[in-house]
């Protein structure tokens, strides 16, 4: 599948070439790759989400942006943020990276999304189906690795952005790249988010989107070599959120139940790259990661406003995860070669301490070594199959193949087809996560088996170029099938307790359909998908059917000359959507739904003086969607409820960046 793309290569937007004049159409994907490599060329299909796009869309966090992306599904809970499905396969399954080091702290087994701030990303690629062999477990459903802004070569830079929401939402970006030298960078950049929530009455101190108040830190420092590279990075990443209860007046006193989370997430890695001899290379990444929880539930006076925790051991919690992982490859990447090769290892190690963890600590560690060849048995036919080998210290990992085939029927003409197997072993939570609070009664299972996966994929892709046009064609189809996947089963409606379990062989299929025309002052994008999901539930009620989801995207741009102004419209449907819940208590497998809907944003942004001031603005969400009809039954995370948030409503956003740049000879 493909995008219509509004990319401009390099960190900043500002002082570059507008990318729809450009012949060069084609976007570089490192994601996958034994190099640098053309998206057209990849042996994967790979998405790419550019800056220039992420800007016009105006979003904040990588929640906003892909809710406008096919096979992307988007579910929101009120306390654990956002988490997303990847062809109907979601949370633990989906790996997300930044610089292909893996994104830390799930909680509800998905990566908050409203967490992952984009003023520092330079674009997004996205790898739909498993990724096993090249980045092991977790990429089951697929891969999304940001990739972050890089300091441009002889010049310096300061920029400021603003970003204002009518929702009650501030944001403040400030950044610099400093050219230190001809060997040395300096990047560094901090933002301040903050939203003070949103309820569709305003005076409630409920509030269906909580507020959050969060603060983002990048640094990196990086020094050339004649034929190497080295690059340290830091990230911090701070967070409040604040749920609030309805409180509780009496002739006496009012009071209200207030809890609060506390997140903090800090990485530092290290990244080598050495070029070696005829068309080799190697790269080695290493990192240490950081991440802690905190939940303080406190009674507060709604008079004098003093707020004093409540003694109770459940409802107060402080849990730490820590991961440290190593990746390195060896590779070959001669262009027009008969044969291209990767070597790799990669070693991770994580550990979860809390309250709420059997026996207070647990880790569990993961080494692998893995390798792959492209071979090009005639000019226009390329095959890669792949091999990862892995010891896990918790379960026996099987050896993993896939195999991936690219022919060039044409010049103008490829197919693809795919095939990987996929494995992921329970994590810690799933293993020894003991939760119980007034809302929730989670257990682990320490007899969990680990999920395997087959997946298949097919796509023919039509692409023609006439001088600055291009049409782009695509067609998809693919086909999952997970043994032994783990969910939250719930053993009790009342009590609302639930036990992981590995309790079904679950398969889906889909396709998709895009269309794309690009030319210098305008594109048009089109697309359809189909994803259809079967279960066969051990020990319950199997269902043999296939339950379909259908999604609709159209996007637009168009450059108005006189006015130097770009206005853009994103547009997505999404049909009604079948839930499934277990309930080992009657063996019954119960059926929910979320009604369709759709998203619809407008936005226009214009630069000036020489690029130097560029203002975006528009509407988001401009049918009003807020809650949709749905029939949840109670889960282990929420109440029974017959309506889903979607969306905060209507809203307007006004974002203005001003840079300043110095070139140095």
């Amino acid at each position: 599948m493909f995008f219509m793309l509004f990319v401009v290569p390099g960190p900043l937007m500002a002082q570059q070439p507008d990318v729809s004049k450009s012949k060069q159409l084609d976007d570089v994907v490192i994601t996958g790759q034994y190099g640098e490599n053309s998206l057209s060329q990849s042996v994967y299909r790979v998405k790419v989400i550019g800056q220039k796009r992420i800007e016009q869309q105006g979003a904040v966090n990588l929640r906003d942006l892909l809710n406008n992306e096919l096979n992307v599904r988007i579910n929101n809970d009120p306390a654990l943020g956002s988490g997303l499905s990847i062809q109907g396969i979601n949370g633990q399954n989906i790996k997300i990276m930044i610089d292909g080091v893996p994104v830390v702290g799930r909680e509800g087994n998905f990566i908050d999304l409203n967490q992952l701030n984009l003023n520092n990303i330079e674009r997004i690629e996205v790898v739909e189906g498993p990724m096993s062999v090249s980045f092991g477990t977790d990429a089951l459903g697929g891969v999304i690795n940001l990739i972050t802004k890089k300091a441009y070569k002889h010049q310096d830079q300061l920029g400021a952005k603003v970003y204002y929401e009518n929702i009650g939402q501030y944001n403040f970006n400030l950044f610099t790249s400093i050219y230190l030298s001809r060997e040395w960078r300096l990047e560094v950049n901090g933002s301040r988010n903050f939203f003070e929530g949103f309820a569709q009455n305003e005076d409630s101190r409920v509030k269906l989107w909580k507020p959050r108040t969060q603060y983002f830190g990048d640094i990196s420092i990086s020094k050339k070599f004649t034929n190497s590279s080295l690059r340290l990075t830091g990230s911090i990443f701070d967070e409040k959120v604040t749920n609030r209860d309805s409180g509780t007046i009496t002739p006496y006193s009012a009071y209200g139940i207030d809890q609060y989370y506390y997140t903090r997430r800090t990485s530092t890695a290290a990244f080598y790259e050495q070029k070696l001899f005829s068309n080799h290379s190697l790269h080695i990444v290493a990192a240490y990661n950081h991440y802690r929880r905190i939940v303080n539930t406190t009674r507060k006076d709604l008079v004098t406003l003093q707020e004093n925790l409540v003694p109770d051991a459940h409802l107060q919690d402080t849990g730490y995860f820590n991961n440290v992982m190593s990746r390195g490859t060896f590779s070959r990447n001669k262009h027009n070669a008969k044969y291209n090769y990767q070597l790799g290892y990669e070693a991770t190690y994580d550990q979860f301490t809390g309250n709420r963890i059997v026996s207070g600590s647990q880790s569990i560690t993961d080494i692998s070594g893995f390798a792959s060849m492209e071979l090009k048995f005639f000019q226009r036919l390329l095959v890669r199959p792949g091999l990862r080998l892995t010891y896990n210290s918790k379960y026996q990992a099987p050896i993993i193949p896939s195999l991936n085939i690219k022919w060039d029927i044409r010049s103008d003409l490829s197919l693809r087809a795919a095939y990987g197997r996929g494995f992921r072993s329970p994590t810690l939570k799933e293993l020894y996560l003991n939760f119980t609070d007034p809302a929730h009664n989670i257990k682990g299972n320490t007899d969990l088996k680990a999920e395997n996966q087959n997946n298949y994929q097919l796509s023919l892709t039509h692409q023609h170029r006439l001088e600055e046009n291009m049409l782009k064609i695509d067609v998809a189809l693919f086909y999952n099938e997970i043994f032994n996947k783990i969910d939250l089963v719930l053993l009790n409606s009342n009590t609302l307790e639930a036990r992981y379990t590995s309790i079904s062989d679950f398969r889906n299929a889909g396709t998709n359909i895009m269309a794309e025309y690009v030319a210098p002052d305008y594109a048009l994008s089109f697309g359809y998908a189909l994803i259809g999901i079967k279960n066969t539930f051990t020990g319950m009620l199997t269902t043999e059917k296939y339950f379909t989801t259908h999604e609709y995207r159209c996007n637009a741009r168009y450059h108005i000359k006189k006015i130097k102004t770009q206005i853009a419209l994103f547009c997505k449907y999404n049909s009604r959507m079948q839930l499934f819940q277990y309930n080992i208590t009657d063996g019954l497998v119960k059926t929910g739904f979320i009604n369709g809907f759709a998203l619809l944003d407008l936005t226009a942004g214009r630069s000036f003086f020489k690029q130097r001031l560029t203002i975006q603005t528009g509407v988001k969400n401009m049918l009003d969607v807020i809650n949709v009809q749905a029939s949840l039954a109670a889960g282990p995370h929420a109440p029974e409820g017959n309506n889903a948030a979607v969306s905060m409503g209507r809203t307007y956003f006004f974002a203005l960046q001003y840079l300043l740049s110095k070139n140095r000879e």
